[in-house]
């Protein structure tokens, strides 16, 4: 789960990084790289909840499950209409997420 926590921040990152530099040339592409990696840690994230990999409460796990699905519904809604307003929203909610796993790594 650490290394996804990782992974998150640094997604929250990206993603400020193209809302701060929306008209960039390159936005287009940047957007896609970071909406895809953002969906394949949260899809890592829900595979290791089906095969029961993650040594956390069942709550936690169900809490997770929540987000994880949740995150690929925004991931999807800045893929089809994409926005400055929904990539800071997606951006806010990956750092939060990653901060609340961080938060419970240090509690367990």
């Amino acid at each position: 789960m650490i290394s996804e926590v990782a992974q998150l921040d640094n997604i929250a990152i990206r993603l400020l990084k193209v809302q701060q530099q929306w008209n960039d040339p390159n936005r287009v592409s940047q957007l896609a790289d970071v909406l895809a990696a953002s969906r394949e840690v949260w899809h890592g994230i829900q595979t290791a909840l089906a095969e029961n990999a993650l040594a956390v409460p069942l709550e936690v796990q169900h809490n997770l499950l929540i987000l994880s699905v949740y995150a690929d519904g925004k991931i999807s809604a800045c893929e089809a209409e994409p926005s400055t307003e929904g990539v800071g929203s997606l951006a806010a909610l990956t750092r939060t997420l990653a901060g609340s796993l961080k938060e419970w790594r240090v509690a367990a």
